[in-house]
């Protein structure tokens, strides 16, 4: 049932709501529904808070300006800033020029401290963790997976490396498909709770680390071929336990949000064993976000310290061979981009790079102009490849207009 714009305050309003205004699994991640479930997660599925500490916090020097003028360069039309902010159902927008916040847009159930789900950027998350960590244990990206998961022998990941896992280049049968069809991706989503069941389904692991213990091999071989598969992700998150010996959503405060300056509430979706969902299921307030894209932007430092190790950042962003990233079946951006350790190189600006997660969530960064952005979004489809490139623009005209 279609609901218009000017009801969206009546979202889950009531006891029981009324049935259009109802948000459950079966709908969350449709508009209009997402514009209230993406910044109530919490209440859907079973989540672990991600401790944050006030004293941690790092001030912004705010010199808010308006762009109001801002016309988009988009192909051979040009676009009103915020008409495309609201046309795309941006959620938050911020921008960040040489440590100042200079701009900042929220809409619908959104503000600075609103913890909003930011999907796939909580593999990019993941990753800075397990850069901290790493060092600090000694840990090896080129040991192979089962070393240190022995749940993962006969499986794709068995002789798969870190490096593998952190590059998208496993070798796997998985298929990572949003319309829903592929039986191993409704296994995925039902497995960790963010879908219910269908009765069709039949086998459905127990839980995350049942399914990543029985994920299928594929014909090519590992470090060859880029192959998107967030449970990859998700494994990560299961290392970064197992070596640490800690919760990921503890260790990911201590190591990560605390001192990165994070004080809002945040937390991560789990599955029924308590397993976190490392790949997607991070939820973050913009300001936070904020302030650990511009610890990623300051080479991993702040005023709390060398958070990050800045040699990680450094490969990430500059890393040069690509062979693997343009041997992917369907290459829709970033056509001389690359994916090192969960996070894009544009290819448009020397050393931009940037974070995405389905349904429009952007870290946007460019450290050429000092430039820093954040954008959240409740947009229904999971990738529209039309609103991402109109997006591009959006990022791309404000750097050039700095």
């Amino acid at each position: 049932m279609k609901i218009k714009d000017h009801k969206l305050d009546q979202m889950m309003k009531g006891s029981p709501p009324p049935i259009e205004y109802q948000v459950t699994l079966d709908n969350w991640r449709k508009y209009p529904y997402t514009t209230w479930s993406f910044v109530n997660v919490r209440n859907l599925i079973p989540t672990a808070q991600i401790e944050t500490n006030i004293s941690n916090q790092i001030s912004f020097q705010i010199e808010l300006t308006s762009f109001e003028n801002l016309n988009v360069k988009h192909k051979d039309n040009f676009h009103k800033f915020y008409d495309v902010l609201k046309n795309c159902k941006t959620d938050a927008f911020l921008v960040m020029h040489n440590g100042k916040l200079i701009f900042e847009y929220f809409d619908n159930f959104t503000s600075k401290n609103t913890p909003h789900i930011i999907f796939s950027v909580s593999k990019s998350l993941t990753s800075l963790l397990a850069a901290t960590l790493f060092k600090n244990m000694s840990i090896d990206v080129n040991k192979t997976v089962s070393s240190i998961i022995p749940e993962t022998k006969d499986t794709a990941y068995e002789d798969a490396t870190i490096r593998n896992v952190l590059d998208m280049t496993v070798a796997s049968g998985f298929i990572e498909d949003y319309s829903g069809e592929a039986e191993i991706f409704k296994k995925y989503r039902s497995c960790t709770g963010w879908d219910l069941p269908e009765e069709s389904l039949q086998n459905i692991p127990v839980g995350l680390h049942d399914f990543l213990s029985k994920m299928p091999r594929s014909t090519f071989p590992h470090g060859k071929k880029y192959h998107y598969c967030s449970p990859n992700s998700d494994l990560l998150g299961w290392i970064i336990e197992r070596v640490s010996g800690e919760k990921f959503y503890n260790i990911m405060s201590d190591l990560l949000f605390k001192p990165a300056g994070a004080i809002y509430l945040s937390n991560v979706t789990l599955d029924k064993w308590g397993a976190s969902r490392s790949a997607g299921g991070i939820s973050v307030s913009p300001y936070d976000l904020l302030s650990i894209a511009e610890l990623v932007r300051c080479n991993g430092s702040n005023s709390n310290g060398q958070v990050i190790p800045s040699d990680w950042i450094n490969d990430f962003k500059s890393y040069d061979d690509n062979r693997c990233y343009l041997s992917q079946d369907d290459l829709k951006r970033f056509p001389n981009g690359n994916y090192r350790s969960k996070w894009y190189q544009t290819g448009f600006d020397e050393n931009e790079f940037c974070a995405i997660g389905i349904h429009g969530q952007n870290i946007w960064i460019n450290p050429k102009k000092e430039l820093t952005i954040i954008r959240m979004s409740s947009a229904s489809d999971p990738i529209n490849i039309q609103t991402e490139e109109l997006m591009f623009s959006v990022f791309k005209t404000i750097a050039e207009n700095l």
